[in-house]
């Protein structure tokens, strides 16, 4: 819920605006600032759907976000990309379908078009792209192809991998022992390299792994989603756990390789554009899926890069979305003073 003082700095006047590309209209929300108690800014910011969800976002995130921001005295923008809220467009039949659009960066044309032409449309320098976890993928690609007219990255739970991708056809098992069981149960190819490491690895905590283990049902044994979400408390059993959680999910990532399913295309942009030491703000829920991702990713990509530009809030007790915990006034209080930094920046 967001708190009465933030009500009362959001009082931002908003306007609907359609924009069209190639006869495809783009509906999106334009939050004009009230007062400007920083002078004009050159710069605004713009929210991209967060995964499949209207541009208001979880909870009304994005347009709590754009209304507080509005109120500092930048312009903010939502927009609906094609198919998603209200502006039209194909969208594919299945969810994961729509994932592997995302993350394969087929919104990146269109959004860096967007850009373009709102920073056209309001005479701005350059606008700060963001979004949540898809709407985060989507602001790392547009910025990578179109550098000259963004201003910074404001990254909400970017996902950094490739979306539980369809099973591949399995290798043959690497331990024998487990053999016909693997076999028959069809695990991923990153599910056999896990199970390869934890039966070939003289850990003190080996004994208690072997015991749950074999408390789960056998199809989740070898399913390498299900361990993941089972090691950041994100499973169904994961409030349960006497394990050493870190020392698991190295095992399971790998510890200086990138994860299988890192979606490489999407760390090399991420890589170009922290080299390039734009201003980025990175918010992730402490301790869940897509921070360890993240965190490991970053590990081996940002090896020896100066991360200076970078800056990672972490928030405690919530979830992926921000929808518990307070952390919409949490997000929305990290927020603004980045965006008064870029305000500045862009006044000089």
């Amino acid at each position: 819920m967001i708190s009465p003082d933030l009500r009362r700095r959001s009082a931002a006047k908003r306007e609907i605006v359609t924009l069209s590309f190639g006869g495809s209209p783009l509906v999106g929300t334009r939050h004009v600032p009230a007062e400007i108690p920083l002078g004009p800014a050159k710069v605004g910011i713009l929210f991209v759907n967060f995964g499949y969800v209207p541009r208001d976002g979880h909870g009304g995130l994005a347009a709590h976000l754009c209304d507080a921001v509005a109120k500092r005295g930048m312009v903010a923008y939502r927009f609906d990309l094609p198919g998603l809220g209200e502006s039209p467009g194909p969208l594919p039949a299945h969810t994961l379908e729509f994932f592997d659009l995302v993350t394969s960066g087929g919104f990146t044309q269109i959004t860096a078009q967007l850009v373009r032409a709102l920073c056209e449309q309001d005479g701005l320098d350059g606008l700060v792209l963001g979004g949540l976890c898809g709407g985060a993928v989507t602001a790392i690609f547009a910025a990578d192809v179109a550098p000259e007219r963004v201003a910074g990255l404001l990254l909400l739970e970017p996902e950094m991998y490739l979306t539980e991708p369809k099973k591949p056809e399995a290798p043959p098992p690497p331990n024998a022992r487990l053999r016909e069981l693997v076999h028959k149960r069809l695990p991923s190819a990153e599910a056999y390299a896990f199970v390869n490491r934890a039966l070939s690895t003289e850990l003190p905590f080996r004994p208690m792994f072997q015991k749950v283990a074999a408390k789960l049902p056998l199809g989740k044994i070898f399913n390498y989603w299900g361990w993941m979400r089972f090691l950041t408390n994100e499973g169904q059993h994961g409030g349960w756990i006497p394990l050493p959680r870190k020392a698991l999910l190295e095992l399971i990532l790998g510890q200086s390789s990138l994860p299988g399913v890192t979606n490489v295309k999407l760390a090399t942009a991420w890589q170009t554009i922290v080299r390039r030491k734009s201003p980025v703000l990175v918010v992730t829920a402490k301790g869940k899926l897509h921070e360890a991702f993240f965190d490991h990713i970053n590990a081996v990509v940002l090896k020896g890069v100066d991360t200076s530009s970078v800056r990672h809030v972490r928030l405690s007790n919530t979830n992926h979305i921000f929808t518990t915990g307070g952390a919409i006034d949490a997000v929305i209080a990290e927020v603004l003073p980045y965006i008064e930094a870029r305000i500045a920046s862009s006044q000089k």
